[in-house]
């Protein structure tokens, strides 16, 4: 049975860590190896908190890292260094699972020797609480775009719920540092594994729930957010422009964002109101507002 080097990336004051690390705890026995928490900001606290979430873990070694605030790439590329694990499995901290997520990631691994695999990330039921919240479980997501499950694409490189093998890093594979802010940093480097050779395989049973609400004002803010971070990944990537922001011309553009604009100019049925914010909060960070 391979080894995982689980490693999930938090913040300080994070009240969702506790909880992934209670849900972990569940599926420890279905194979073996380390978890490593690295906190981007330090919090001493919090690590005691989830040290006791998590409880004994036979045949697991857990380390808690407080790192200098750099933002989540610089803190995953710090963890990375202490990774021994055959297969590094990455996870969000406000996600919880069933039983069955390693397994599942084994199992694909075994069908699919050398991909990276993706698991099939859900919206928690509880976190659909709100229309909005309704909207966005139904509308932010793209794995309908995936035609292969052997071979989803780069842009599904997504730290979320995602394994890949060690030997990727081993070989020099790191986050690129400039992403001060959690958006398009994993995308990155899933683009340039892919130009590596790497594919991105779909688990869809490794099923993994996204256990965060949002009020209309935070994801405008997320919205932002990613138009920042998409603008660096395109100054990187400038052959990609058209792939990212999607071409409003074609009826269904490939870009990860396409529909946002479409839906913008009218391309297609209207949305409720705030699918216009989002938009347009995206593009201002994209042109640096």
């Amino acid at each position: 049975m391979a080894d995982f080097s689980i490693l999930v990336c938090t913040r300080p004051g994070s009240e969702f860590l506790p909880r992934c690390m209670e849900s972990l705890r569940e599926v420890l026995e279905e194979a073996g190896g380390q978890i490593i928490t690295a906190c981007d900001g330090g919090d001493p606290a919090l690590g005691e908190q989830c040290r006791e979430a998590l409880g004994p873990a036979e045949g697991w070694e857990w380390k808690w890292l407080d790192m200098e605030r750099r933002g989540p790439a610089a803190a995953r590329n710090s963890a990375l260094q202490h990774c021994t694990g055959e297969l590094i499995l990455f996870l969000n901290d406000d996600v919880r699972f069933p039983p069955g997520l390693l397994r599942a990631h084994l199992e694909a691994h075994a069908l699919r020797p050398g991909h990276a695999v993706m698991g099939n990330t859900r919206w928690a039921p509880e976190s659909v609480n709100s229309e909005f919240m309704h909207w966005v479980a139904h509308h932010d997501s793209f794995y309908y775009l995936i035609a292969d499950a052997a071979d989803a694409g780069w842009e599904y490189f997504h730290t979320m719920n995602l394994s890949v093998h060690r030997r990727w890093f081993d070989e020099g594979a790191r986050f690129d540092e400039t992403f001060p802010e959690p958006a398009f940093e994993d995308t990155e480097l899933g683009r340039r594994l892919a130009a590596s050779g790497m594919k991105i395989a779909l688990a869809y049973r490794a099923v993994l729930y996204h256990v965060h609400s949002f009020t209309e004002d935070q994801y405008v803010e997320k919205a932002r957010m990613r138009g920042r971070a998409a603008r660096r990944f395109l100054e990187l990537h400038p052959e990609l422009t058209a792939r990212i922001l999607g071409d409003f011309e074609l009826p269904a553009p490939a870009g990860l964002l396409g529909r946002w604009f479409r839906r913008l100019r009218g391309v297609e049925p209207a949305e409720p109101p705030w699918q216009r914010r989002i938009a347009e909060a995206f593009l201002q960070g994209y042109r640096g507002g």
